[in-house]
Order: structure tokens, then C-alpha cells, then sequence
């Protein structure tokens, strides 16, 4: 790709990147992505009048630009260019902005009228009171969250379902409900060509010898592990075994990897904050301390330092792209 995408791209938009300028079209090519006809794509009237509407206030042009219109210009490739149903599957940190951006996803994918669907794993979790059980004797008394929450069983259906004909029904989850442990409020059904499946460890796997857990460097990240915390996590990194059967469903997988993961603290106190104001529950106080916690120890850390994604966007504690890396995609 030869092209001076600084010719494009307005000085507006290319002030906005934190991270290096040269890595911009390399990001495009290996996405399969013509920077003038993205350019203008994404700049038209019409497009961008559907667009803009679905922003959270004060969005910036790096989030759009090196986010958003890559990752649904490449939604749209594969609707051009395969014949049957496929999963991409989406990760970040609880507070990153996934389900911002799935909001925006499937917002403007239902204006545009393509079959472009994305869903949370967070929905395929256990009903209330199984989920009392599953979670019962955790080091951090959590409700719900680290892998085992889930009921996997549906899941794989599901997803296999969504495989064969484009179809999937599942539950929702609403986490506001028994005082923010959260229960299921219902069911959805969607038919789509692509689906889009998110969730904080989606791509996450076990480590290939559970001994080495003893011996990870989580000691530089002064996380000063409890014993009954490590005996837990050999459980949770059995459970993972289990969930790598649903990303070996996925046709490829996106990362929003944060710079630190110490990140989070902040980014689940406001999601947290947010929900109390929108639906008058959620978590706070030691149950949010405890919940963090969980996040910061019951995967390990280096786990998501080497995720195995073909995208990964990096993000700082502001939600500002700091870096961008893509393998090439074939369809």
C-alpha cells in the first residue's frame, strides 16, 4: 500500500493517534482496508449522520477512526465475502467500553440493515440460584464473574446453532437484579450472518502447565496472593479448559488490551457508578473492592499481556488508543 494516508486524512483526525503515525496504514493493509475509499466511506453525509447518533458525549476521532470504522468496515468485508454464519469473538477489561461499542455496533448495523450482531457472554450466565451455588466458597465472595459462571452447555448449543443456520437464542442478564448479584430477565432471539461474541477473558486460556502458576511473575504486579487465592486459581484455570471450546468456534478474535491492568479499578467503579444511576443497583463499597480484586488475580495477568488475537488495539486508563497491531486477514 503505497498511499500517503496523510494526504487523506484530515490533520484533525491524524492529531488525535497517541501512538506512531506509520503504524496507521500498516493497521489498514493488514485488515484489507483501502485508506482513501475508508476515508471516504466513513465521511459521507449519510453515513456519518447514522453514525454520530449512537456516540457517547465526547467520543474522540481516535476511538472511531482507529477502532470503530476498522473493525465494522472489516464486519462488512465478511458479509461480501462468506457464505456462512461466523463468530468473531471480542475481549477487554470490565469497563474498557465493549459493550459501548457493541451498543454502537449493533445500532448502526440495524440502521444500515446488515446482519451484524453482537452479544456478551455476561448473558450466558448461570441463573441466580445456580450461579449462588457455583459461586459458593470463592476467596472473594463474588456473584458471579471468573470463568465457571457460565453454563457452557447452552452456550455451545447455542453458538452451534448460530453456526448451521445464522440463528441464536439466548437468555439476558441483567445485573442490577437481587441487589446487583444479578439474575436473568428474559430471552432474545436474532438471526444475523455475523456475531460478534464479547467479554472481559474471551480468548483467554489455560496456562499449559498449571505448576507454572506457582512460578508466574504476578509478584511484580504486588499482588501479594493469598494461598486459598492460588489453590483457586488452579481451579479457574481448569475451568478455562472448558471455554476454549467456544473460541475454537471463533473466526478470529479482537482484543482491547489496557496498558495497565490497574486500569480497571477505575474503569469498574464508574461502569458500576453508571448502573446505580441508570437502574438504582449495583456494585459498591466491598463488594466492588472484592470484585476488582477477582478481575486482578483470578486469571493470570500475563495471561492477557499474550493473548492470542489477530487484532489488538491498546488502550490507557483514559480509553485513548496508545497502540495497534493486526495480523492479515484473508477472506
Amino acid at each position: 500500500m503505497n498511499t500517503d494516508f496523510t494526504n487523506i486524512f484530515p490533520k484533525e483526525i491524524t492529531d488525535e493517534f497517541l501512538f506512531a503515525l506509520e503504524k496507521y496504514p500498516l493497521f489498514l493493509e493488514n485488515l484489507s482496508i483501502l485508506p482513501e475509499t475508508f476515508y471516504n466511506k466513513w465521511s459521507e453525509t449519510p453515513r456519518r449522520s447514522i453514525v454520530e447518533k449512537y456516540w457517547k458525549p465526547n467520543t474522540r476521532l481516535d476511538w472511531k477512526w482507529s477502532l470503530s470504522f476498522p473493525l465494522f468496515s472489516l464486519l462488512e468485508k465478511y458479509l461480501d465475502n462468506i457464505n456462512s454464519p461466523i463468530i468473531i469473538g471480542f475481549s477487554g477489561l470490565p469497563g474498557s467500553g465493549k459493550s459501548t461499542l457493541g451498543f454502537w455496533i449493533n445500532s448502526v448495523a440495524e440502521e444500515l440493515n446488515l446482519d451484524i450482531k453482537v452479544i456478551s457472554l455476561d448473558d450466558y450466565y448461570l441463573p441466580g440460584i445456580d450461579m449462588d451455588i457455583a459461586m459458593n466458597g470463592n476467596p472473594w465472595n463474588v456473584p458471579r464473574g471468573y470463568p465457571g459462571s457460565h453454563d457452557l452447555d447452552l452456550l455451545n448449543q447455542s453458538l452451534d446453532t448460530f453456526l448451521q443456520c445464522g440463528v441464536i437464542k439466548y437468555p439476558t442478564f441483567d445485573k442490577s437484579l437481587r441487589d446487583g448479584k444479578g439474575d436473568r430477565s428474559g430471552w432474545a432471539e436474532i438471526k444475523s450472518k455475523v456475531l460478534i461474541l464479547e467479554g472481559w477473558f474471551v480468548g483467554c486460556v489455560p496456562i499449559s502447565q498449571l505448576f507454572d502458576l506457582e512460578y508466574l511473575s504476578d509478584d511484580k504486579f504486588n499482588l501479594s496472593l493469598t494461598q486459598i487465592e492460588k489453590e483457586y486459581r488452579n481451579y479457574i484455570q481448569v475451568s478455562l479448559l472448558e471455554y476454549c471450546k467456544i473460541w475454537n468456534k471463533f473466526n478470529k478474535i479482537w482484543h482491547l488490551k489496557s496498558s495497565s491492568f490497574d486500569n480497571t479499578i477505575l474503569w469498574k467503579t464508574q461502569q458500576e457508578e453508571e448502573m446505580i444511576k441508570l437502574k438504582g443497583s449495583g456494585l459498591k463499597d466491598k463488594n466492588l473492592t472484592d470484585f476488582i480484586r477477582m478481575i486482578q488475580v483470578s486469571i493470570p495477568q500475563d495471561t492477557f499481556s499474550h493473548m492470542n488475537s489477530d487484532t489488538t488495539i491498546e488502550i490507557n486508563q483514559d480509553r485513548r488508543i496508545i497502540n495497534l497491531y493486526s495480523s492479515n486477514y484473508l477472506f
